[in-house]
């Protein structure tokens, strides 16, 4: 999830000639005049490009801000028209992408994870963002964090573009840290080993009303069996000096020692301690029962920052770094912009509205607005982020988080290992299996697939 921006977005031209367009396009009348015959042919020369965006942001209020800077765009670009178009739950989106093309009506652009980025590569609907930059001059490449177009790298070359970045850490209840004679200031930005964390969440762990139940666990864990989790659980891998894929990506390494034990970890919280809940399927983001006191730690990420500020939260609120075994980790998220193949005049529009995205004149009022973290270091620099900075350490946490941060790799073969390895921890979880003999049957599956 800081120099000078020098995005270039090359709207003059296209505006004043809208406007003067736009000037001449006034019929009198029925009578045809030298005038409107000029203008009926400018008509022709501004012919608007209608594009398809897909997204699965589900927070309303980020919603909105979306909706906002599009106009925005459309203001700038009047040749390049927008619509918009949430396909639902992220984890889900991939079918329901692959249908699209299959029927030879793909969207335009996506907004999606992009570790998804080898799948959609390798499958060859894309049309590679790197193309784009090579032929545009006007575009800094330099400004956008290289970490982040590593992420949308496969084989060497740049497939999708950032379009926002975050990261994960553990959510607190400040008032039950008090109540459990905890300063809950000491622990802002904090990393804590997996043993402390452990012995915090037993303190925060209780049967309120004295009935042999527990009404308030210290944290919650994310069950399921989809990227949520998996995406969680990466964090405790790499944690305890593991990977999923060896340093080349030709083969799956995480039911190690190291995946054994993460996994162990999180089946021991919820069962030998006592001090964690499952979450709800698929669901371990919600924020229902960290409102409702019934835990008091969570994993979630700073996107969250407006529904907390607008529910009176942010302020009850902290924000710790994940449990650490043998180095500090995260887990880089946001999402990327997928440009699909098209024709040549949509997917031009498409790269304007993503170098859009890139600039300073997205990134910030979407960070200010939404929680997320910019991926041009040009806004770090903008007064009014550098403010909102000083003013919030709930962000600034998630800023200075980014330094230990992994992400997942970009390969083709990632959708189908971390379905593997969602069903994995959903056994573990159920008891159905120990966490080696889940983690194992997992990798043993996923192996020919690298084979393939």
């Amino acid at each position: 999830m800081k120099k000078k921006a020098a995005f270039g977005i090359l709207l003059l031209g296209v505006f004043v000639f809208g406007v003067m367009a736009s000037g001449c396009l006034q019929k009198q009348g029925t009578t045809t005049t030298p005038t409107e015959s000029k203008a009926e042919e400018t008509k022709e020369e501004i012919k608007i490009v209608e594009l398809e965006f897909w997204h699965g942001i589900e927070a309303p209020e980020n919603q909105k801000v979306l909706e906002e800077l599009v106009k925005r765009f459309e203001e700038t670009h009047p040749n390049i028209k927008i619509k918009i178009v949430n396909y639902g739950a992220q984890d889900k989106a991939v079918p329901k992408i692959m249908s699209a093309v299959q029927a030879g009506t793909p969207p335009d652009l996506v907004w999606l994870n992009p570790a998804q980025t080898g799948f959609f590569a390798e499958a060859g609907v894309l049309a590679p963002v790197e193309d784009f930059i090579k032929n545009d001059p006007s575009f800094n490449k330099d400004d956008v964090y290289e970490g982040l177009w590593e992420l949308g790298t496969y084989k060497g070359k740049i497939y999708t573009a950032p379009f926002d970045t975050n990261n994960l850490a553990i959510y607190y209840n400040k008032e039950l840290f008090k109540e459990a004679g905890l300063d809950p200031e000491a622990y802002m930005g904090k990393a804590l080993t997996w043993e402390e964390f452990r012995e915090l969440a037993k303190k925060l762990t209780k049967d309120k009303d004295g009935d042999g139940k527990i009404d308030q666990y210290g944290f919650m864990v994310p069950f399921g069996r989809l990227e949520w989790t998996v995406w969680t659980w990466e964090v405790f891998l790499w944690s305890a000096g593991g990977e999923l894929l060896t340093e080349d990506q030709s083969k799956p390494i995480f039911a190690s020692e190291a995946g054994i034990k993460a996994l162990q970890y999180w089946v021991d919280l919820v069962y030998k301690d006592k001090v964690a809940k499952l979450s709800e399927a698929n669901a371990g983001y919600k924020l229902d029962d960290f409102f409702a006191g019934r835990v008091a730690m969570m994993i979630n990420g700073p996107w969250n920052f407006p529904v907390l500020k607008s529910e009176g939260w942010l302020e009850k609120t902290g924000v710790m770094l994940m449990p650490y075994d043998k180095r500090i980790a995260t887990n880089i998220g946001g999402e990327n912009l997928f440009i699909f193949k098209t024709t040549p005049e949509r997917e031009k529009a498409a790269w304007e509205f993503a170098k859009f995205v890139m600039s300073p004149e997205f990134q910030v009022p979407w960070a200010l607005k939404t929680g997320y973290l910019p991926v041009c270091k040009s806004a770090l620099e903008n007064p009014e982020y550098k403010k909102f900075l000083e003013e919030n350490v709930f962000i600034k946490i998630y800023v200075e988080n980014l330094q230990y941060g992994k992400a997942r790799p970009p390969v083709p073969q990632y959708p189908e290992m971390s379905a593997a390895i969602g069903q994995a921890i959903e056994a573990a979880l159920l008891q159905k299996k120990d966490p080696e003999t889940a983690l194992k049957e997992a990798q043993t599956k996923i192996e020919e697939l690298f084979k393939s």
